[in-house]
């Protein structure tokens, strides 16, 4: 399958799933648990910012130099104390969410197969501190790319540019390497056999992963649609795996 052909598909993956959840509505069911951990993990987020950037800042106005220079030392100051605490939020945000989340996805990520057969499928999941090694791994290598493309911005014009396009790959590639993982998960299958599956399928992965990163800055509804990614992402599995990707005729629904 071609590249284009199968970037296409990444992309329509989560509408994909929306239809499946559609057609069989009890799965939303298992949709619920990732919207509020959403919630609870984007409010821990924010309190670690606030919190954070208050110790700071507390720390900073005291030892402020006694000088006509010192409104310009506070203004530096304050804008680093925001940014270092926004970092902060977000990488907390980010590894919270990971852990708890990817276990609601791996739930529904069973479901789903389980419904499409056949019947008898022997599903092997890994273990629970295996996943969450797994789900940091990824998360990590995402940041300390991240991290790696925001030093590309010092680079006038040109570094601007090869960070944005860089970014916007290497986040593609992950999370998408990573929703792709759900189905991969449940036949016990580890994170470095599950990278060189999305290398093997870098259309699909990017695809899906575009879709997913742009559902992760939508708080709380983002959390919902992401769901749907998830179903889709066992859809598209099958499919490139040739296996079927609708369940036999005569299946209950739930």
């Amino acid at each position: 399958m071609s590249f284009a052909r199968e970037f296409t598909q990444g992309l329509s993956a989560a509408l994909d799933g929306f239809r499946y959840l559609c057609r069989y509505p009890l799965l939303w069911r298992f949709g619920a648990g990732p919207v509020l951990v959403n919630i609870v993990v984007g409010f821990i987020a924010w309190m670690m910012v606030f919190q954070s950037a208050r110790t700071m800042w507390d720390e900073f106005t005291t030892s402020l130099p006694v000088a006509w220079y010192a409104p310009i030392v506070e203004w530096i100051g304050f804008v680093a104390i925001v940014l270092l605490s926004l970092a902060a939020g977000l990488i907390s945000y980010l590894l919270l969410q990971s852990v708890f989340c990817s276990w609601f996805f791996s739930l529904l990520a069973r479901r789903v197969e389980e419904h499409l057969g056949p019947p008898g499928l022997e599903l092997t999941d890994l273990s629970i501190p295996a996943q969450i090694k797994d789900a940091l791994r990824a998360t990590l290598k995402l940041l300390i790319l991240n991290a790696f493309v925001l030093v590309l911005h010092l680079i006038p014009i040109v570094g601007s540019i090869a960070a944005m396009s860089l970014g916007l790959y290497v986040s593609a590639f992950i999370l998408g390497s990573e929703f792709m993982g759900y189905p991969q998960e449940l036949r016990g299958t580890r994170w470095l056999v599950r990278q060189e599956f999305a290398k093997r399928h870098r259309g699909a992965t990017l695809g899906l992963g575009a879709v997913v990163s742009g559902l992760m800055l939508i708080p709380i509804v983002g959390a919902a649609l992401q769901a749907t990614s998830v179903v889709g992402a066992v859809l598209l599995h099958r499919r490139l795996t040739g296996q079927p990707d609708a369940p036999p005729q005569g299946t209950a629904e739930f």
